[in-house]
C-alpha cells in the first residue's frame, strides 16, 4: 500500500511541475585553450542558461502561489528541492565559467 501510495504522489508532483522546463547546462569553454570568440559564445551560453533558470524559478513559483492550498507536502517539498537545485546548478555553472574566464586571461599574460 506505502508503495501505491509513494507512486502516486510521485506522479502527481511530475504532473503539477510538468509545466516548467528545466533549462540543460550549457558546454563551457576550456579556458586555457579558447580564442576570444568562443568565450564570448561560452559567456552568451552562459547568459542564455541563467535567464533560462530564472524563467523556470519564476514558473516553480507561480505553480507553487496557484496551487498552494491544493497541494500535498510531498508536492510542496518536491518543488523546493527542484528550485533548491536550479539555483545550485546556476550558481556552479556561474562559478565554473568565471574560472574558465580567468584561465583565459592567465594564458595571455
Amino acid at each position: 500500500m506505502k508503495l501505491i501510495t509513494g507512486l502516486f504522489f510521485l506522479l502527481a508532483t511530475n504532473l503539477v511541475l510538468a509545466d516548467c522546463d528545466r533549462p540543460t547546462v550549457p558546454q563551457l569553454p576550456d579556458g586555457g585553450s579558447s580564442d576570444l570568440e568562443t568565450m564570448v559564445e561560452g559567456q552568451k551560453a552562459v547568459k542564455a542558461y541563467v535567464a533560462e533558470t530564472e524563467a523556470y524559478l519564476d514558473c516553480l513559483n507561480e505553480q507553487s502561489a496557484a496551487a498552494a492550498e491544493d497541494e500535498t507536502p510531498e508536492q510542496q517539498l518536491a518543488r523546493i528541492e527542484l528550485h533548491n537545485e536550479a539555483v545550485g546548478d546556476m550558481e556552479a555553472v556561474a562559478a565554473a565559467f568565471n574560472e574558465e574566464i580567468r584561465e583565459y586571461r592567465a594564458k595571455d599574460q
